[in-house]
């Protein structure tokens, strides 16, 4: 795994991008880079301006955008900062990011999150705005601001060497001053450049530094109550860091060196030089004596801090002679007492190697195994207890002018193993040549571990469901190495959850579908910083509301630490396509449009429905979980579409905090529908009279499309329309269209009561207006009505026909069936209340009447011909019913001729198709089906059967009636005996088949269509299909497959047995148009159908 800013080289499509860059389209755009450098605070947060100027209202286009965003450190090799290209973003720098609105508005400015000092450097915006690219750069400088102490003594000794230290802490970059000034009570202040030493730079864990400024001061009683300050400037401060100390002067020699003192001192001085004057001649001036030197605690051994340079001190006072040796030992835990320095105060100062003492001194010999120990050596191949102690040492002799004491400040530099030297004894032994021995202190070296200190953990913006990431949690500042890292995960009900640990270099995962990384980088101090990396991939059903916990535990100082960050994952919406309702939209009649919204979380949800730009009114579902704990939604937008919607664009807008713009589905209205509005059938004149001139209109209005077909007809004769009018746009606006259609016609006598109708066909509908001509002073005829509805079969009916305008005396009728005059069931009966009569005819209906037409003739004495009235009696179509098969005479037996009979009844229509098969063989001799006829429940019944010899071979097979009515089969079987015994015995009876037998196998049975690959087809996408038939072999049967009415070729079918024999599958691959698919499967002649619907996406 790759940590985030490594050098790597950019993806395919970005080489792709650079290389088909025209070079003349780089000069036609160009990039704003803000003010530079740009200057920050460590933490704090960044803005690198990067403007596009676009020249256009529109915005970015973000399919043709994208930005490269590099860093290329003062100190190093570029690397990549942000990517986005395609609309996805590749933050390399876990803490970068850029505003896709910003983006898509013309700027494509880098934000950074908590600045560090790693982020240091000079930074690219490379811009592809295809076919064009422009770069633009802008320097980053970041700082950290020091903070400063003072140590000084408390109180000075005069003329006795002290040092007071300045320290800067925690400051970037490493160029800092620190100066020294003392104030004057007449000058004011001065600087100081003498006794003035920087010690060297230390870098600190976290990248930052710190440096040390020491002052030595040799004060007198008359520097007493001086003010000396401390001044820091560095490049992140507005104000200079200002540190004061004040000098309390101390005289140890001359306690009572004060003013009231010092007349006394001045006579006494005076008096003591005349006795020496005058004594020159006679006594000669003695030796001083020898004094020997007392030795003070050692402080500074508290708090060692591992491989940190630590200072200890001891002072070494009142001895004379001046020459002096001191001699540095070291025990460590378990192990003997080893000098490790030596320094002589006749020899070189710093010498660290065996020197000569004075004549009344032992010398000191080191043995050649500890010369190891001596001096700042590092000798990793010893084992801990032999290794060096890194040591300096830095004496400071004075001596007093009169008294000839001399003082020795011992300073003492070491860098502390806390494996080593936790707990060693370090003595401080001094060597004089008073006749007093050498005299000793000792004290315990408390060396310390760091204790790591976490950061936040860093994790993306946004986390999406599905989506891999990772944690980082920053381990900073910390010494020695040894460490452990726990990650555990926190359920929302409080239940903690070890996912994996890491100690010393080895990783043990309780879960797999973590993975970890320890990036680890070790400093000049000797402090480390690791990164702890968690790579996941977050599910919102387990994760979402979860804590995750990196826990530290550091060896040396046995400190424990952590940091906690909620997870909260989002998942991004989806977008089914938009959906139609009614199928058929038509012209100012409401639509529904919606769209399934699935897969997303959390639920606040901002949906949004436009035509074009218009906003539209819509409602959305409430939101319901699946099993993965996502959510699930439907919203519903509708509207009243008007021709001039054709061809506009509607479209659902869906904004969720997971994505960074709306995410939306469109749907074209491609199709619209009115049905024209047409008017009744007129006659001009209303009245129209026996051979004079009459025309017959109709206005046909507000329809789309403009498409329409018009036919007239008299009686059953087309006839063409004469004048009809050009197609207009009614009202003009609407997208709507008029005419007006009409026929010119001189009516004999022969067209009284005929009925002229039109016929509109528009959008595969087809609407029919009647007009039936009647001549002022001629009888006018009704339509037949029927008393019962719907009709049923032997139950009595009346039809009636009335005949308006004229006598009983002067009209007669006939009803007739067909072409066939009824008898005996017609009556007339005048109605009193009016000049008019109507017709009976009572009925039964029975199966003859199924699809017969009934018509009424009206004759009058004065018209040529009858007038003619049609209905047509809609009785339900009955399939027939078959009875069992029965044998005669008895039970068939073997080689002797028997006759199987079935009884077909209760059917409508009498044109059926009887047939008999022996398994899979016709019959077709000795077969017999009577004529049908009228049963008792008034529909048609008749017998079939078939003379038939049994033979041996026909055991275990079955004799088959299939009866085909109006397309479809029904049939029985009867089962023949199974062999047993004498063949010609007679003994062996056979055994009627069941309904669901065939050939002593079960009746297959036909399961649904699957849809195999893939489970959600797009449009033009090839699809599999299958359908399992158990019971029955590909040998015995018949497949076929349709898309909508057309069937698909046999070439794409496979058909086949199933492995295991319980039956067979038929499978098609091909690419559907209509989506309506149907399987037929055939077994002996009885065919089974299955529908499927495919769910498009």
């Amino acid at each position: 795994m790759r940590p985030p800013g490594l050098w790597e080289r950019p993806p395919i499509p970005i080489w792709l991008l650079l290389i088909y860059v025209s070079p003349r389209g780089a000069d036609c755009i160009e990039v704003k880079m803000g003010e530079s450098p740009i200057k920050a605070l460590k933490d704090q947060n960044v803005f690198i301006s990067c403007v596009i100027p676009t020249g256009s209202n529109t915005g970015i286009n973000p399919e043709l955008i994208a930005v490269i965003w590099t860093m290329k450190p003062f100190l190093g090799r570029e690397k990549y900062v942000y990517k986005y290209e395609d609309k996805t973003t590749i933050p390399y720098n876990p803490r970068s990011f850029i505003s896709e609105t910003d983006l898509l508005a013309g700027n494509a400015g880098l934000h950074i999150w908590q600045v560090q000092l790693s982020d240091e450097g000079e930074y690219s915006c490379t811009v592809f705005y295809s076919p064009n690219k422009a770069k633009g750069t802008s320097t980053l400088l970041v700082s950290a601001k020091p903070t400063a102490s003072l140590v000084s003594p408390k109180d000075f000794e005069a003329g006795k060497e002290q040092m007071v230290s300045c320290e800067a802490h925690g400051f970037y970059p490493f160029e800092i001053t620190i100066h020294w000034e003392k104030l004057h009570k007449v000058y004011g202040r001065s600087p100081l450049e003498s006794d003035v030493y920087l010690k060297d730079l230390v870098r600190n864990p976290d990248g930052t530094f710190s440096k040390t400024s020491l002052l030595i001061l040799n004060p007198s009683v008359a520097n007493d109550k001086m003010t000396f300050f401390c001044i820091v400037s560095h490049r992140s401060l507005t104000e200079q860091l200002l540190l004061n100390f004040t000098l309390h002067v101390i005289d140890l020699e001359n306690p009572n060196n004060n003013s009231s003192y010092h007349f006394i001192g001045t006579v006494f001085g005076i008096v003591v030089v005349a006795a020496v004057v005058l004594g020159l001649g006679i006594w000669k001036c003695p030796v001083k004596s020898k004094k020997p030197p007392k030795l003070s605690p050692i402080t500074g051994a508290e708090n060692l801090v591992h491989m940190n340079e630590a200072t200890l001190s001891c002072q070494i006072s009142g001895f004379r002679p001046k020459p002096i040796r001191i001699t540095l030992f070291l025990r460590r835990n378990g192990g003997e007492v080893m000098e490790i320095y030596s320094w002589d105060s006749e020899a070189q100062t710093g010498s660290a190697a065996p020197v000569a003492h004075h004549r009344d001194e032992k010398s000191v010999v080191i043995a050649p195994e500890r010369e190891g120990l001596i001096g700042n050596g590092n000798v990793q191949y010893l084992p801990p207890a032999q290794r060096a102690l890194q040591v300096e040492m830095v004496p400071v002799i004075t001596t007093s002018k009169y008294q000839r004491l001399s003082n020795c400040q011992c300073t003492i530099r070491i860098t502390p193993n806390i494996e080593e030297d936790d707990g060693a004894e370090l003595t401080v032994r001094v060597t004089h040549s008073a006749p007093r021995g050498p005299i000793s202190k000792s004290c315990r070296l408390e060396v310390r571990g760091v204790p790591p200190s976490l950061s936040k953990i860093v994790s993306p913006l946004r986390i999406l469901n599905g989506e891999s990431l990772t944690l980082t949690c920053p381990i900073n500042g910390f010494k020695p190495k040894l460490l452990s890292v726990t990650w555990l995960k926190v359920d929302p009900l409080g239940r903690e959850t070890e996912l994996l640990s890491w100690d010393r270099g080895s990783t043990n995962i309780r879960d797999p579908k973590y993975s970890h990384e320890i990036q680890e980088t070790e400093h000049g101090d000797h402090s480390n910083n690791y990164k702890s990396v968690l790579a996941i991939k977050p599910m919102v059903k387990e994760d979402h509301g979860a804590k995750y916990i990196c826990r530290t535990y550091h060896y040396a100082t046995g400190s424990r630490a952590d940091k906690t960050m909620e997870m909260l994952v989002s998942a991004a919406p989806e977008l089914g396509p938009i959906q139609k309702s009614p199928e058929i939209l038509y012209v100012g009649e409401e639509m529904t449009l919606s769209c399934r919204i699935h897969s997303f979380h959390p639920e606040p949800l901002g949906v949004r429905w436009y035509k074009g730009d218009e906003f539209l009114a819509s409602s959305t579902d409430q939101a319901h979980r699946g099993d993965s704990h996502l959510l699930d939604c439907t919203s519903r937008a509708t509207y009243r579409p008007s021709v001039r919607d054709i061809g506009k664009s509607f479209r659902c807008e869906v904004s969720h905090e997971s994505l960074q713009h709306p995410k939306c589905v469109s749907w074209e209205l491609k199709h619209l529908v009115s049905e024209p509005r047409v008017s009744a059938i007129k006659c001009h004149p209303e009245a129209p009279e026996c051979n004079q001139p009459a025309t017959l209109s109709c206005a046909i209005e507000n329809y789309y499309p403009k498409d329409l077909k018009i036919r007239w007809y008299r009686g059953l004769e087309v006839i063409s329309s004469h004048n009809d009018t050009e197609t207009k746009e009614d009202p003009p606006g609407s997208g709507l269209f008029s005419k007006m259609t009409e026929i010119h016609l001189t009516p004999t006598l022969s067209d009284h009561g005929t009925e002229f109708h039109m016929e509109i066909i528009h959008n595969m509908k087809i609407t029919k207006k009647t007009f039936c001509l009647q001549f002022k002073g001629f009888p006018e005829v009704k339509d037949i009505t029927c008393n019962k509805y719907p009709p049923k079969y032997g139950e009595a009916l009346t039809l009636s026909c009335e005949v308006i305008g004229c006598s009983a005396r002067d009209i007669t009728a006939e009803w007739r069936e067909g072409n066939n005059p009824i008898r005996g069931q017609m009556r007339a009966e005048p109605q009193t209340d009016r000049d008019s009569v109507t017709f009976l005819l009572t009925l039964t209906p029975t199966a003859e009447h199924y699809g017969k037409l009934l018509t009424c003739l009206i004759k009058h004495k004065d018209l040529p011909q009858p007038i003619k009235k049609n209905i047509s009696l809609k009785l339900p179509d009955v399939p027939p019913t078959l009875s069992e098969i029965t044998a005669s005479p008895g039970e068939p037996i073997i080689n002797r001729e028997t006759t199987l009979s079935v009884t077909i009844s209760g059917f409508s229509q009498k044109n059926l198709q009887v047939r008999w098969y022996n398994s899979f063989m016709p019959l077709t001799a000795n077969i017999q089906t009577t004529e049908p006829r009228i049963g008792g429940d008034r529909l048609y019944c008749c017998t079939s059967s078939v003379t038939y010899t049994p033979k041996t071979s026909d055991t275990g097979m079955s004799i088959r009636c299939e009866v085909i009515a109006n397309r479809e089969t029904r049939e029985r079987r009867y089962q023949l005996p199974i062999a047993s015994g004498d063949e010609g015995d007679g003994r062996n009876q056979p055994k009627a088949a069941s309904g669901d037998q065939l050939d002593g196998r079960n009746q297959p049975e036909i399961g649904e269509i699957e849809c195999v690959t893939p489970p959600s087809p797009r449009e033009g996408e090839a699809v599999t299909l299958q359908c399992i038939i158990r019971g029955q072999d590909v040998e015995h049967g018949d497949f076929s497959w349709s898309d909508g009415m057309f069937p698909i070729d046999e070439s794409q079918i496979d058909n086949s047995n199933l492995p295991d024999g319980s039956g067979c599958i038929s499978r098609v691959t091909f690419t559907p148009d209509d989506g309506q698919i149907r399987f037929e499967a055939t077994f002996n002649l009885v065919t089974t159908e299955r529908t499927y619907q495919l769910p498009w996406v």
